[in-house]
């Protein structure tokens, strides 16, 4: 596959990310993962240092799904909407079996007072594969830069 399409499917996904999120898709987002998928979140510091402690680790798809559905049944929060921007893509790697891609984000919060705030920045590190229709994440690893994350981190960045 040549770069430019590569790039261009890169971006489809990354797309199909951000609207599950921000849309209030979220019964897609874990569709967007391999079975053995894992998502999880790092301070920056903690990555710099190499200290594996993530703040969130769902290291399945069906991690993902539980996490899901106790976002929607069980658990208790203010209603708040996301926006994504993602910036920044880069191959950084690329064999038979795996794409590995970096990129910044930015993440804005509204909630139901309708004030917009910065929400969180950071570093997202991907491990892609490629299922022959679409590709797959086999790992988000989200290195977020922001030093005091806000008690409402219910929903994935």
């Amino acid at each position: 596959m040549d770069e430019q399409t590569l790039y261009f499917r890169i971006e489809r996904l990354f797309a199909r990310y951000c609207a599950c999120i921000d849309e209030d898709e979220l019964d897609q987002w874990p569709d967007l993962f391999t079975e053995d998928g894992c998502y999880q979140m790092v301070a920056r510091e903690n990555y710099t240092h190499g200290y594996p402690i993530p703040l969130v680790l769902l290291d399945s798809r069906g991690m993902m799904q539980d996490r899901v559905h106790s976002l929607k049944n069980a658990n208790i929060f203010a209603a708040h909407r996301y926006r994504h921007a993602q910036s920044g893509v880069r191959i950084t790697a690329r064999d038979d079996d795996e794409i590995s891609v970096s990129s910044s984000y930015i993440v804005v919060q509204t909630l139901d007072d309708g004030v917009t705030e910065l929400y969180q920045a950071g570093s997202y590190y991907d491990r892609l594969v490629d299922n022959g229709d679409t590709l797959m994440f086999r790992e988000r690893l989200v290195i977020y830069d922001t030093s005091r994350v806000q008690t409402l981190l219910a929903t994935p960045v």
